[in-house]
């Protein structure tokens, strides 16, 4: 079984003031790379936007899932933002993003790449979640949202 709480943790979370999905995309990839589990960088930075540029990862609820799965990977890395206003991200329901969870893979992680990927989801559906993590003033209150998924 699958938890998110395995894959989470205060430092990998930040409030965003950036207000463009370039900016958000940028600072957030500048910090999930700081993790030591991804060892290209540059390589990681490159696949994601070239994977966002195929098809918006903002999938409705003013949330969005940057995610790849790249050879630098080692091992699967979650980083949130939460955003202090709604940023625009051609997302489905063509409304401002304010969640944002980017997921990088490993390649060979499939199974618990997409599970992990359908946890946020399913997670995130229920409007009162989505509404304690908007007010979250710490990290860590950000992730006791998360202590039994």
């Amino acid at each position: 079984m699958i938890y998110l709480r395995d894959y989470l943790s205060p430092e990998h979370v930040c409030f965003l003031s950036e207000t463009d999905k370039e900016s958000v995309m940028e600072r957030m990839a500048g910090e999930i790379c700081k993790s030591k589990k991804i060892v290209d960088a540059q390589g990681f930075k490159k696949a994601l936007f070239e994977r966002e540029e195929i098809m918006s990862t903002g999938i409705g609820l003013g949330l969005a899932i940057p995610h790849v799965k790249h050879q630098s990977v080692l091992d699967i890395v979650i980083y949130v933002g939460i955003a202090q206003q709604g940023i625009p991200w051609d997302a489905i329901d063509n409304k401002p993003v304010r969640l944002v969870f980017m997921i990088a893979g490993a390649e060979d992680q499939q199974r618990a790449y997409l599970q992990i990927l359908s946890k946020i989801i399913l997670v995130l559906k229920k409007k009162d979640r989505r509404e304690k993590l908007l007010s979250a003033k710490t990290a860590e209150s950000v992730i006791e949202n998360f202590n039994n998924l």
